[in-house]
C-alpha cells in the first residue's frame, strides 16, 4: 500500500538508532526523529504518524499533529516572507508550510507580512506540502459562527479577499464582514488583522463594516474639496474666511457661506490654520 503524504499512516517500528526510529509500511523505510515522538517506542510496535517532506524532499514522519490537513483548514500565522518563493506559515510541525507566490497578488504591498493570519488547508504534490487558501465563498463550509455580531460594536477580523468594491474580512469564528473602499483609510494586506466596526447586520452572519471613525465619514464634500486643493498646492492658499465671495466662487464654485462651513469643519479637526492672509494645511484628514 502506498504511503499517504500529508496524511496519517499506520507504520511499524522496525529498528531504533541513537537519534531516531526507522519505520516501515513493509516496503518503504521512513525516518522518525526522536524529537518528533510523543513517547518512547518499541520495535515491532505499530504507530500512527503524519508524513511530510523534509528540506531534502525526503519522506519524514512525526507523531505531532499538524494544525491543518487536506480536509481541515485553520488560521495559520505567517512566520517568514520570501519575495522569490512566497510566505511561510507555522502549521505546528518543525518544517513550515509554504504558500507559493503564484497564489499571492502580483502587488507585493498586498502580500501578508510576519504575524498576519491566513485561512488555509494543506495541498500535497509529488515532493512538497504547500498551503492552499480557502476561497471566500467556501469559508462558510468550514466555519459556522455560534454568535451574532452587534451593530456599533468592533471586532477583530482578518482580510481574506479584495473584491471590486471593497475588502472581505473574516473573524476566527467565521463572521463575514464586507468593508467598502470608502470605509477604509489604507490598503490592507492579505491576512492583516483589523478592528472592524459593524455598521449593518445582514443575514447568515454577514455584515457591513467600517475602519474609519464616524466623524471622518461625515466630513463634508466641500471640506474634502478644500483639503484636496491644499494638498495639491503645497498646503497653502490665499483664500480665507475673509475672502471675497467672487474669489471663492472662482476657485471652488461654492458660496462664501458653504466655504466658511467647510473651513470650520477642517478647523475643528485641527487640520488647518487660519489667519487674515492665508489658510495652511496642518495635517491630512480623510
Amino acid at each position: 500500500m502506498a504511503l499517504a503524504m500529508g496524511d496519517y499512516n499506520i507504520l511499524t517500528v522496525i529498528r531504533e538508532a541513537d537519534f531516531s526510529y526507522i519505520l516501515s509500511d513493509g516496503e518503504i523505510e521512513v525516518f522518525l526523529h526522536k524529537k518528533q515522538t510523543t513517547r518512547e517506542l518499541e520495535v515491532d510496535e505499530k504507530i500512527e504518524v503524519f508524513l511530510y517532506f523534509d528540506n531534502q524532499k525526503r519522506i519524514t514522519a512525526t507523531m505531532n499533529m499538524p494544525l491543518v490537513d487536506q480536509n481541515t483548514p485553520a488560521f495559520l500565522k505567517v512566520v517568514d516572507v520570501n519575495q522569490r518563493l512566497g510566505v511561510f506559515l507555522d502549521f505546528g510541525l518543525i518544517k513550515d508550510l509554504l504558500l507559493s507566490r503564484d497564489d499571492l497578488s502580483f502587488i507585493k504591498k498586498e502580500w501578508p507580512a510576519k504575524d498576519d493570519m491566513l485561512f488555509v488547508k494543506l495541498k500535497v504534490s509529488k515532493t512538497q506540502l504547500t498551503a492552499k487558501i480557502i476561497p471566500r465563498y467556501s469559508i462558510e463550509e468550514y466555519l459556522a459562527p455560534k454568535t451574532d455580531l452587534i451593530e456599533g460594536e468592533r471586532y477583530y477580523a482578518y482580510n481574506v479577499y479584495k473584491a471590486e468594491e471593497g475588502v472581505v474580512f473574516i473573524t476566527k469564528e467565521g463572521h463575514n464582514i464586507f468593508v467598502y473602499f470608502k470605509h477604509l483609510r489604507k490598503t490592507y494586506r492579505l491576512g492583516e488583522k483589523a478592528y472592524v466596526k459593524i455598521i449593518k447586520c445582514k443575514v447568515d452572519h454577514k455584515y457591513n463594516g467600517t475602519l474609519i471613525e464616524q466623524k471622518e465619514i461625515m466630513l463634508t464634500k466641500d471640506a474634502l474639496v478644500i483639503k484636496e486643493y491644499l494638498e495639491k498646492h503645497n498646503g497653502v492658499m490665499s483664500l480665507t474666511d475673509k475672502s471675497a465671495p467672487e474669489d471663492i466662487n472662482e476657485v471652488f464654485k461654492m458660496s462664501k457661506s458653504a466655504f466658511k462651513r467647510a473651513l470650520g469643519t477642517l478647523y475643528k479637526e485641527k487640520a488647518i490654520e487660519l489667519d487674515a492672509k492665508e489658510t495652511r494645511l496642518l495635517k491630512s484628514v480623510e
